[in-house]
């Protein structure tokens, strides 16, 4: 297998998107991998050829060096199984789905703001309502007139009385 490396990353690119609190990390990172890829590159591709001839006048021993060139060409480094792009494929395909549905949600969010938008710039304004139109326009933010509330005289920020409480008994003072 050859050997492979991206020839090209846009750090750039990526800076941009990385935030303030993670300047660091990110440049760390990016230090390592530059000094993977020197590392990585200063050594050739294939194995050096070595000229057996030479040392087969020089060595006296018998055998020696066609052991040598016979283990030297049986050597085999494989390279790495790839065991990551196919995760991080489909992981990619999660993010964009995400990514997706998430510009969905904000596009009808979007239009529900801009609904109501609409309404606000089409009403009258508060200062020239009368409780009459509030009460059209907010039917359930009106002033109720059967129970004394408080502001924002709504439901869930009322205190309800002790009477109303289940299980409250008053404690009677003698």
């Amino acid at each position: 297998m050859a050997r492979r490396a991206i020839k090209a990353i846009n750090w750039n690119a990526l800076a941009e998107r990385i935030p303030e609190t993670e300047k660091a990390s990110f440049l760390a990172f990016k230090s390592k991998s530059d000094k993977y890829l020197q590392r990585m590159m200063a050594n050739p591709e294939t194995a050096p050829q070595i000229d057996w001839a030479y040392y087969r006048k020089t060595i006296t021993i018998p055998g020696l060096v066609d052991k040598f060139q016979k283990e030297y060409e049986a050597l085999s480094i494989p390279y790495p199984k790839d065991k990551y792009t196919a995760a991080i494929d489909i992981e990619q395909q999660e993010t964009d789905k995400m990514i997706a549905e998430f510009i969905q949600q904000s596009d009808d969010y979007l239009v529900e703001v801009n609904a109501s938008l609409s309404k606000i710039k089409n009403m009258i304004p508060f200062a020239e309502m009368t409780m009459d139109d509030y009460t059209e326009a907010f039917p359930t933010g009106f002033l109720r007139t059967d129970k004394d509330t408080t502001w924002p005289h709504t439901d869930d920020t009322q205190e309800i009385p002790d009477e109303e409480v289940p299980g409250h008994k008053e404690k009677s003072s003698h």
